[in-house]
């Protein structure tokens, strides 16, 4: 199930399929710019090699339509 648009924002952590988590680090012009990394045990680094956020940021509805649940929601 997605997460609300509304929990998207710059500083969460989310879980996305493929056991990845995802780190909000960035939303302009409706667009989220974020880091990945393995949900796997030993944690990897944060980056964003292999991710399509940097060339082709996701929109808001997408990245939410992605996650599947919010690990760390910043107040």
């Amino acid at each position: 199930m997605p997460i609300p648009q509304s929990d998207v924002r710059v500083g969460g952590i989310y879980s996305a399929g493929n056991n990845q988590e995802r780190r909000v680090t960035k939303i302009e012009n409706g667009r989220v710019l974020y880091e990945s990394r393995s949900g796997k045990e030993p944690k990897s680094d944060w980056g964003i090699e292999g991710s399509p956020t940097k060339a082709n940021p996701p929109t808001l509805a997408t990245f939410a339509e992605a996650c599947s649940r919010v690990i760390y929601l910043p107040s």
